[in-house]
């Protein structure tokens, strides 16, 4: 458990490139004037914070969004006795570039948000999802996947970019060849830009159009087909550590607690389950 009184700081590089994510709790640490090369998108998650910016200061309260441009200088430090416990993601001006060709807006220049402090719960909840993907053993697909939907969403509501999407259709014959696709190599790490090479669509209209005629996204229709692999194996003589790796999971930790949210046991509960129904069936 974190101690409230004490400065806490962790920098690090998920696996996806122009990509840094930052936690901290800071009590007496205070940042002096700085800038990031690149966007900063900060989410509070408790006790008070505070950062000069544009010639004023900020509060940053719990559950609100700093949203900070690359090259603009700002502070940073907390602002009461509990300290302010935070977490920052910091993506490039290059990974920007790739999202908005992924998003169809290539032709648009880089955005720039307009506040510095926004509220935004359903927003918040996009970039919790995608915090926690990237600080976890998780798919690439499901990465990248996170990352588009989060930044839409950011980039749609939060800059002056005056972006839209278009509408997602139905795509029968580009959906069947993802599915076939997916279904094949569902123990693999598969892009969302190579899914769209496949489909003949952009990456972000591929996973909507998708998840609208199949009732889930690219990268959950892949995880949720491999545990319907998995749990075929689960009737064999192998153990779950060799199930883990051969159907694509990281490792057997990562199989259970998967396992668990879909079915609601654990693999090892429902192989015990399915060995006392076989052995029950040979008595008889």
């Amino acid at each position: 458990m974190m101690n409230i009184g004490i400065d806490f700081a962790e920098l690090w590089q998920p696996n996806i490139s122009g990509i840094e994510l930052f936690s901290a709790h800071i009590v007496r640490h205070a940042f002096a004037k700085h800038f990031h090369e690149t966007y900063t998108i900060g989410m509070n998650d408790a006790g008070l914070g505070e950062f000069w910016y544009r010639g004023q200061t900020c509060c940053a309260v719990p559950n609100s969004f700093n949203l900070i441009n690359p090259g603009e200088v700002h502070t940073g430090q907390a602002a009461s006795n509990q300290g302010w416990t935070f977490r920052n993601i910091y993506i490039s001006t290059a990974q920007v570039h790739h999202i908005l060709t992924q998003l169809e807006w290539c032709d648009r220049p880089l955005p720039a948000f307009i506040a510095p402090i926004v509220w935004d719960q359903s927003l918040r909840s996009h970039f919790h999802r995608l915090f926690v993907a990237l600080s976890q053993p998780t798919s690439h697909l499901t990465r990248e996947s996170l990352l588009l939907e989060a930044f839409s969403q950011l980039l749609l509501r939060h800059t002056q970019s005056h972006l839209a999407l278009r509408s997602p259709k139905p795509e029968t014959k580009a959906i069947a060849i993802v599915r076939d696709y997916l279904e094949t190599h569902y123990a693999e790490s598969v892009s969302i830009d190579v899914l769209a090479k496949l489909a003949g669509l952009s990456p972000y209209y591929l996973i909507r159009t998708f998840h609208q005629q199949v009732g889930l996204p690219p990268h959950r229709y892949q995880r949720h087909w491999q545990l319907l692999q998995a749990k075929r194996s689960l009737c064999s003589t192998k153990s779950l550590s060799e199930i883990a790796v051969e159907h694509g999971f990281y490792d057997q930790s990562h199989l259970n607690r998967l396992f668990k949210q879909a079915f609601g046991i654990t693999p090892g509960q429902y192989q015990k389950r399915n060995s006392v129904q076989y052995e029950s069936e040979v008595a008889l």
